[in-house]
């Protein structure tokens, strides 16, 4: 549809001078941005160009994409009023977790997480009460909820976490902004679409 920076549209002529003579993974994260039936609208060049640089990190590894975001490594997605569902993946195999994120407003992300992801999975009372908690407490390391879900359940809210290398310290908290679905129908044309419409990619076996 359109790449949108503080309400201006990139026009075709825009689009061809920012991706002249750059990486060609780079090429096909805007141009898939720009061809998307989606409206990737971003407050500024700066968050445009940090989406970029983050949907890059990804490309580095097209093995790791054509592992990991698979059917068989699906845990749950989630989804918010207005937006394309985000899909969560683990490979236990690996102990490796990542997620396709399709709209949101720092925009599309294909996340390989470096540290493996925790999932828990909290009734709209207690996530709501999570979030107070740390909006009363930013200077403190993150809450975790230890007797929270560990299974995902359709509707339920969710939080994603990572320990440090001693196995205590918390790091990468992130909570979702929409509610959990545990769907799998359709799965290999959802995940096609997602990667489609956040790095390009027309075929998850590969980046070419």
């Amino acid at each position: 549809m359109a790449i949108l920076i503080s309400k201006w549209k990139m026009t075709d002529e825009d689009l061809a001078k920012f991706i002249r003579k750059r990486d060609k993974h780079l090429k096909r994260i805007v141009r898939a941005w720009q061809e998307s039936e989606i409206e990737n609208n971003f407050r500024n060049e700066g968050l445009f160009k940090e989406a970029v640089r983050e949907n890059l990190k990804a490309l580095d590894f097209p093995d790791v994409i054509d592992m990991l975001f698979t059917p068989c490594n699906f845990l749950f997605s989630t989804k918010e009023n207005g937006r394309l569902e985000t899909l969560y993946f683990k490979n236990c195999a690996k102990n490796q977790t990542g997620r396709l994120r399709q709209e949101h407003k720092e925009g599309p992300l294909a996340r390989i997480d470096k540290k493996a992801k925790t999932h828990l999975f909290l009734s709209s009372k207690r996530f709501r009460r999570l979030r107070e908690w740390h909006h009363r407490h930013k200077h403190k390391a993150p809450q975790v909820i230890e007797d929270a879900e560990r299974q995902p359940k359709n509707e339920a809210r969710h939080i994603e976490f990572a320990y440090d290398e001693h196995g205590k310290e918390i790091s990468g908290w992130h909570k979702s902004g929409g509610r959990v679905k545990t769907s799998k129908r359709n799965l290999d044309q959802r995940i096609a679409l997602a990667l489609e419409n956040i790095v390009g990619i027309r075929n998850r076996k590969g980046v070419s």
